[in-house]
């Protein structure tokens, strides 16, 4: 059975605070109008995230992420200890802007890999694994100075099964969740 996982990081500050993506939206190839940038911290260490806007309601964006924590297994005595990289897609569709402080809603939906790296220490006995997680996001961005630069809300989700690196002993067929609150800022173009 598996006991929820503990995240390690590389120290107490870091681990709550310190994870940087950045996200860029474009309206057109080639311009710089409609142009959007956007960094966020959060408990886990991310990557970056780029996006592509078609129109400036409707998009995509490409996500990296890694983490490194420990899966505990009631089964096993210290658990795995693994490098988790994730690389995803998703659609990304904004609101219109709203008349109440300038706020724009956004949300995303799509999909990606999860890769699961046992460590040489703490997991070298166990072998490596992908999951395919759904991912979802939705948020808020609030202009603070101009249209062109602000802070940014959002809550990320990924749902996918639990990994047993390819263990009888460690698997569960359980789904998990991986949630991600992040207080940002972004730059637009």
């Amino acid at each position: 059975m598996l006991i929820p996982s503990v995240r390690r990081s590389f120290s107490f500050l870091l681990f709550f605070l310190l994870s940087i993506s950045s996200t860029w939206r474009t309206a057109t190839a080639q311009t710089l109008k409609n142009m959007e940038g956007a960094v966020s911290v959060f408990g886990q260490t991310t990557g970056t995230t780029n996006a592509q806007s078609f129109h400036p309601w409707l998009g995509y964006e490409v996500n990296y992420s890694y983490t490194r924590f420990t899966e505990r297994f009631s089964t096993i005595p210290f658990g795995v200890q693994n490098n988790v990289h994730e690389v995803s897609v998703a659609y990304l569709l904004q609101g219109p802007t709203l008349p109440i402080l300038g706020l724009q809603p956004f949300g995303a939906v799509g999909a990606g890999a999860l890769i699961f790296l046992p460590t040489t220490v703490g997991g070298q006995k166990y072998n490596k694994q992908t999951r395919v997680p759904v991912l979802y996001e939705v948020g808020v961005n609030c202009p603070v100075i101009t249209s062109h630069l602000g802070l940014r809300f959002q809550y990320r989700g990924l749902l996918y099964k639990a990994p047993d690196f390819n263990t009888p002993a460690l698997t569960t067929n359980a789904r998990r969740q991986t949630s991600e609150l992040s207080l940002g800022a972004y730059l637009r173009f």
